[in-house]
């Protein structure tokens, strides 16, 4: 991990020139490119070839910008944080809070989910958990760990998530997720929902989360506006107490989602193997 390391002291400057220079030769070399282009073609099938070339283009190009920031999240301040993420109605989340209400924040992989992640933690007055996948290996998972947990967020392995919160009684009102992973095939804790036209599978646990344990439910969509600087906006999917089950609020997860990547598609993660299976007959 020596040359994360080394590469985390760069200023971001500088780290975007690298991987600005870097993301022409993994493009070259074709990284994932049949990957990028049939999750483009199966997702929009409305748009010509060369549009979904060009997505593919600008969606390399923003890896390497990705990465950068990335890299430059283990030393970014919070006033730099602050001017670079801009919170566009963080109201909506706070006046909940300053009634002693619980909030979960959905996010995805879309845009900079780790800048997000750390300016959620160093805006709310209120502790943010998060829930997260751990690292494969140990080194790159205590360099993940350190870096979002700066602001003060506590992160919690996902798949304990559901006991940490029993555990804490109430006590956690603040919540974040990514929830556009794809589950397991083994796994039975998952919904099978309609998401850019076909079935996907979605974990169950923000759903359940949300309507067993009393959580106004936002999307946190995320747009950039230019390099480096982005926009939140906190979309309301579900208000607590008002009976709604939990795979309502995954497919109006899933829906806002989907709307919102179809405005601004460059910046989803298409590298990942998210329709990797199709729905088997006894899902």
């Amino acid at each position: 991990m020596p040359v994360l390391r080394v590469l985390s002291l760069l200023p971001l400057p500088v780290l975007y020139a690298l991987f600005g220079l870097l993301m022409p030769l993994v493009r070259l070399f074709g990284w994932r490119h049949g990957l990028l282009a049939a999750n483009l073609e199966r997702c929009f099938p409305e748009r010509s070839a060369s549009e979904r070339r060009m997505i593919e283009r600008d969606f390399y190009a923003y890896l390497g910008e990705l990465t950068a920031e990335v890299m430059h999240a283990g030393r970014i301040s919070a006033d730099e944080l602050a001017d670079r993420v801009r919170l566009a109605n963080p109201e909506v989340v706070q006046d909940l809070l300053d009634t002693n209400k619980r909030v979960l924040i959905l996010a995805a992989h879309h845009c900079n989910w780790e800048w997000l992640l750390l300016r959620a933690s160093s805006y709310f007055s209120e502790p943010l958990v998060a829930a997260y996948k751990p690292a494969s290996r140990e080194a790159p998972d205590r360099l993940l760990l350190a870096m979002r947990r700066r602001f003060g967020a506590t992160l919690v392995p996902a798949k304990q998530i559901v006991q940490h919160l029993l555990e804490q009684r109430g006590k956690v009102r603040l919540l974040a997720l990514n929830a556009d992973q794809s589950p397991a095939t083994g796994n039975d804790q998952q919904s099978w929902l309609p998401f850019f036209g076909q079935e996907t599978s979605f974990y169950r646990g923000p759903g359940w989360i949300s309507t067993k344990m009393g959580y106004h439910v936002f999307l946190a969509a995320m747009r950039r506006e230019r390099r480096g600087h982005y926009t939140v906006e906190f979309l309301p999917l579900a208000a607590a107490g008002k009976g709604a089950e939990p795979e309502t609020v995954l497919l109006a997860y899933s829906q806002v989602l989907e709307q919102h990547v179809r405005h601004y598609p460059v910046e989803y993660f298409w590298a990942y193997k998210r329709w990797k299976r199709g729905k088997r007959l006894y899902d």
